[in-house]
């Protein structure tokens, strides 16, 4: 039994209809991520990445390829399949919480798990596990106007994974962060990853963010550019990060892509 939560086979993705112009957004990119890896992604402004976490997320197809998920080979499924497997094997996280104001951030919380016909009894008990971890027991009577951006995107972070997904994917979660705020989410990320073992996979333009991860996917015009490891202290792999960021001729990764 393969121990990959990720495993993709030579994916493309292109937009636009034959004989017409056509963008390349991926050109042939395979890897692999094992389960309990923290995994982030990079490149400059039209590299693809945004276009590589929506074929993973099942938000998009590849034109060309194969995606499986925990062993479960997305690319074969229907729309009504996908939609059920997003919602039982992934967890998201976005820059903008992406929170229902008129919910309590308990309520917000069970979401996923009300929406699978979860009995409450269990759901009382998975979102009280989830808040523990994310340090925000205490509130989960307030609403999401109630709190600061770091205890919203620490609830963001609960409901991506109150329901137990097989990965964690997050699109630029710091994004919305103060500096402190978001030093402590990545904390908090990384001790789940150590401690419970939950796979994450994280596209940002932020080296610092990035530094926590403990293998970068760059991409460049589409194409899997470069992989790194961190081999050394967080430190230091920031600076091999920066490192690779000026090839792209910058020193800086930038937000929106594809």
């Amino acid at each position: 039994m393969t121990n990959n939560v990720v495993h993709v086979e030579h994916i493309e993705k292109i937009y636009g209809k034959k004989n017409q112009n056509q963008s390349i957004a991926l050109k042939d990119i395979s890897f692999s991520m094992k389960k309990g890896e923290f995994v982030g992604i990079m490149g400059p402004s039209g590299s693809g990445k945004t276009t590589l976490l929506n074929v993973l997320s099942t938000l998009d197809r590849p034109t060309n390829g194969k995606v499986e998920i925990a062993g479960t080979d997305i690319t074969q499924m229907k729309n009504d399949q996908l939609s059920d497997f997003r919602a039982q094997s992934l967890g998201f996280i976005f820059q903008d919480f992406n929170l229902l104001e008129n919910l309590t951030l308990y309520e917000n919380i069970a979401l996923p798990l009300s929406l699978q016909d979860v009995k409450s009894a269990k759901i009382r008990e998975r979102v009280q596990i989830v808040a523990r971890q994310l340090g925000i027991s205490d509130i989960l009577h307030k609403y999401p106007a109630e709190v600061s951006g770091g205890q919203k995107q620490r609830t963001a972070a609960a409901r991506a994974l109150v329901h137990e997904p097989a990965i964690l994917l997050g699109d630029e979660p710091t994004g919305a962060l103060d500096s402190k705020n978001a030093l402590s989410l990545l904390e908090t990320m990384t001790e789940l990853n150590k401690e419970q073992e939950v796979s994450i996979l994280m596209v940002t333009h932020d080296p610092q963010s990035a530094s926590f991860c403990e293998r970068i996917l760059f991409i460049q015009d589409g194409v899997l550019y470069k992989e790194l490891k961190r081999e050394n202290s967080r430190s230091d792999f920031y600076k091999d990060i920066l490192d690779v960021l000026a090839t792209f001729g910058q020193n800086r990764g930038v937000e929106d892509d594809i």
